[in-house]
């Protein structure tokens, strides 16, 4: 036993000098920082609009988060898939090609999407919102296919830092302002101040890219664009689904309950879930540095080396769930009372709804390792079948119970998710990425060889 204490003492000691610990601890920083940012945003506007106005913001920022992924065509993940495939290849006239397909496909996801929604927002509320909203979803929309455009061939502070931090910053400024002069607060200004902010993140990783593909590729400009358009259309629509399904999970609830219930419960639902998924966020900077090198080491057919960045993503991920789980159920009473003490009443539901997103924490990149590796059709069937277990469970139990139910359907198709994304990850690709991975000792286990 004390050999055994030893030997995981040393090798915890040893993490300080892994290469991957410490690409990903920068990568935690980052991710906690926009967790904060976000937190206080939402903080902010919980304390400075009424009940039923930051209800209303809820609902308009959770629908225009869902379609501005749905308005991405699944670019997001489809450009960083061929970014890495092309580029391994050195086939510039694909890379070209893929690159135009991208941005075509993106601008015309973004006005089909953005039309329909300006003509819903601006039947229930002003035309100035909804002119604003409407004008973040299409921002943002675009914004999403550059920051992972950017991740992947540049880095994760341009993709990740410069995207989320700045589009949140400046609301918060905005609140600032009108809270020290005592101004009036207007809804569709956070909104306005979203889509700038976004414009202005994706003129700066517009440009840093090119950068780097002049770089990597000096005669890319003379370059013959090929295209591969029956191939791409099948998979960015196998994508597109994926990831507006998954979209759904994070978004349509909020949605969904304020047209069962009311802005103001939809509203405080807003809150538990922001709460709820910050420590999951947080696992989001893991998963965000292993996705960008898990392409490459995957079709450089490199399983030594991803299986040691697994190894280092599990162990990152467990201790933030532990942590995680620690400090949101023993003081999740004091963190609900700093966004509104109205909303303390609802601990009990965040501790379940925290149950259901550690759960989705703990399968790590489970859910990317099946998109990024060609199993994109086995990872939709998996998020249509739990996105349907919830929307049922939404109907049914939110009339019985209200947003406990909500609650309660949303942990079980969380935990149903994680189960079955690393099932199909190991059956599949042959590959663990959960932090069970260290219990069953995986890594004494060959990876399978890539599928055709």
């Amino acid at each position: 036993m004390t050999l055994k204490f030893a030997a995981t003492f040393a090798r915890l000691i040893d993490l300080r000098n892994n290469a991957g610990i410490r690409a990903m601890t920068g990568a935690l920083a980052l991710r906690v920082m926009i967790t904060l940012v976000n937190l206080t945003l939402v903080t902010l506007a919980a304390r400075t609009l009424n009940a039923h106005d930051f209800g209303t913001y809820s609902i308009l920022f959770s629908a225009a988060g869902l379609l501005s992924v749905i308005a991405t065509f699944g670019q997001q993940i489809f450009i960083m898939r061929s970014w890495s495939e092309y580029t391994t290849a050195g086939n510039e006239a694909m890379l070209k090609g893929v690159v135009i397909f991208t941005a075509l496909a993106c601008l015309a996801g973004g006005i089909l999407v953005s039309l329909p929604f300006f003509v819903w927002v601006s039947t229930e509320q002003d035309t100035l919102l909804a002119l604003s909203a409407t004008a973040y979803l299409f921002c943002f929309a675009l914004m999403l296919t550059s920051a992972h455009a950017a991740r992947g061939a540049v880095g994760v502070g341009v993709g990740d830092g410069l995207t989320y931090l700045l589009v949140a910053t400046c609301p918060i400024l905005y609140l600032l302002g009108c809270v020290a002069f005592g101004a009036t607060i207007e809804i569709h200004t956070i909104f306005l101040t979203m889509a700038a902010a976004s414009c202005v993140t994706i003129m700066v990783q517009m440009a840093l890219l090119l950068r780097q593909v002049r770089r990597q590729f000096p005669q890319i400009g003379r370059a013959h664009s090929a295209f591969e358009l029956r191939t791409w259309c099948a998979r960015s629509a196998k994508l597109w689904v994926s990831v507006s399904l998954e979209a759904a999970n994070q978004y349509a609830d909020v949605v969904i309950i304020g047209y069962l219930m009311s802005p103001t419960v939809a509203g405080a639902y807003f809150v538990i879930t922001r709460v709820a998924n910050a420590f999951a966020m947080a696992t989001g900077a893991v998963y965000i540095f292993s996705t960008r090198h898990i392409p490459n080491l995957y079709y450089g057919r490199q399983h030594r080396e991803l299986d040691g960045l697994l190894d280092s993503v599990a162990l990152m991920t467990l201790a933030i769930v532990a942590g995680g789980l620690m400090l949101v159920l023993g003081g999740g009473h004091w963190i609900l009372y700093l966004f509104n003490p109205d909303y303390v009443p609802y601990y009990a539901t965040l501790g379940i709804l925290t149950a259901g997103t550690a759960a989705v924490a703990a399968a790590g990149p489970c859910g990317s390792i099946l998109m990024l590796t060609g199993h994109e059709g086995r990872y939709l069937a998996i998020i249509a079948g739990t996105v349907l277990m919830r929307a049922i469970g939404f109907f049914v139990l939110i009339p019985l119970f209200g947003i406990s139910g909500a609650v309660a359907a949303t942990a079980i198709s969380f935990i149903a998710l994680a189960l079955l994304m690393r099932s199909a990850s190991i059956r599949l690709t042959g590959i663990d990425g959960s932090v069970l991975r260290l219990l069953t000792g995986w890594r004494q286990r060959r990876l399978s060889q890539p599928a055709e």
